[in-house]
């Protein structure tokens, strides 16, 4: 769907809502009049921009005022066989040419709308295509068949998934968002049928097939999980037949935990930044709570240094295995045993320990950095002499709060169960 804002309303949404008479399932784009005026024209019934972007039906501002030029374009695009929903306009809100302007607009207008009044008649056809009035974005969509392009259910009532889904010549993609700061897990349902779907990590860049769904309806059911703000693009590629279905129970991996490590850690601070070389913490926890001045404002990086062995029951299991930082801030690089193991920016703080790994005597060791404003607050206390940086930005002062910062945790090692059927 796209939205025509008016030249009455410049400036383009926001935030993206949900529209009450769209509802959830489908998406929309938003133009204003010099895109209007300038980009667009009608392919096969759909109105389309010169970079392919495509939309299904024009939906008005709801004012019964509109320029004569817009009302003009209208009048192309739905002989060409566009769907516009929208009120009739009955002026024009400027003073060229007034007062025919306004004669203008309600003549073209009545030829667009004929007998269509808002209220006993909702619908008149023009040249090749549709005008609406009076009836809702959803209900013209069902009316023509077409059902919610993305939808999911779960059992959480207030799970909040986003999307856009784009289309091009040999395959289909929606990018789909976790919105909550919890763990979801829900079924999606997908406008799109008869090809395989897989799933791309956009933070990885790892891609797989997704080996749990069902075609049915001209529409692919698949449950995902996603941890907090996590996204994944479900690929549609490669053709299959529309009686195939994925034969196991989730497209994502279930974890047993193996064991916490608890327990003190050795943490190293850049001394040339004000912290110290070396400190034990008796356990996890913010930099900002620790009575040292030199950790509360430090910002940089720290290292955590930590031996542990693998529980009995597991060390020769044949197992995959996966170290959880549990909560950062900001940003981690792990090692382990020496092997770099990558580096983690968001949720899931996870890495993948399998190849690492020993029996006994594991040697781990996580950088961790923070933010800038933490020093720049411990700055502001000090006199300019003894201040390690120097800014123009003026956001923060002695008495800002700071912010969260180390590795948080918990910091558990876990067992992956891979996808079970």
């Amino acid at each position: 769907v796209l939205y025509y804002n008016g030249d009455w309303a410049p400036n383009l949404i926001k935030e993206k809502h949900i529209d009450p008479s769209l509802g959830k399932g489908y998406d929309y784009d938003v133009c204003n009049a010099e895109v209007l005026l300038t980009r667009l024209s009608v392919k096969d019934g759909r109105i389309v921009l010169p970079d392919g972007m495509n939309y299904r039906m024009l939906v008005l501002p709801d004012r019964i005022k509109m320029p004569l030029p817009i009302l003009k374009k209208l009048e192309e695009l739905i002989k060409a066989g566009a769907t516009v929903i929208g009120p009739k306009p009955q002026s024009d809100p400027g003073l060229k040419d007034y007062p025919q302007c306004d004669k203008d607009v309600r003549k073209l207008a009545n030829e667009l709308w004929g007998e269509c009044d808002g209220q006993h008649v909702k619908q008149n056809t023009y040249g090749k295509g549709r005008i609406f009035w009076g009836t809702t974005i959803r209900d013209v969509l069902e009316m023509d068949g077409i059902m919610p392009d993305f939808e999911y259910s779960g059992n959480n009532p207030d799970a909040f998934l986003d999307f856009i889904h784009r289309k091009s010549k040999d395959y289909e993609f929606y990018f789909v968002c976790n919105r909550n700061k919890q763990r979801e897990e829900v079924t999606c349902t997908f406008r799109v049928t008869g090809k395989l779907p897989e799933l791309w990590d956009p933070v990885t860049g790892q891609r797989r097939p997704a080996e749990a769904f069902t075609q049915d309806n001209g529409r692919t059911t698949l449950p995902l999980g996603l941890t907090p703000y996590e996204s994944v693009f479900v690929v549609f590629r490669d053709d299959i037949p529309l009686t195939q279905n994925g034969d196991r129970k989730r497209n994502f991996p279930v974890f047993d935990e193996v064991q916490e490590l608890t327990g003190s850690w050795n943490v190293g601070f850049d001394s040339d930044w004000g912290g110290p070389e070396s400190v034990v913490f008796e356990k996890l926890e913010d930099w900002r709570e620790r009575p040292e001045k030199g950790i509360k404002y430090y910002s940089g990086t720290a290292t955590y240094n930590k031996t542990f062995d693998l529980p009995e029951n597991v060390r020769s299991s044949g197992k995959r295995f996966c170290l959880d930082l549990g909560k950062v801030k900001n940003v981690a690089k792990v090692r382990l045993n020496g092997k770099e193991l990558g580096v983690v920016w968001t949720a899931p703080w996870q890495v993948d320990i399998t190849e690492a790994v020993k029996p006994t005597g594991n040697m781990l060791e996580i950088d961790i950095v923070n933010l800038w404003p933490n020093r720049l607050i411990g700055d502001a206390k000090l006199p300019n002499e003894q201040r390690r940086t120097r800014t123009n930005v003026l956001a923060y002062n002695a008495d800002s709060p700071l912010m969260r910062s180390g590795l948080l945790g918990p910091v558990q090692i876990l067992t992956l169960i891979d996808y079970e059927r």
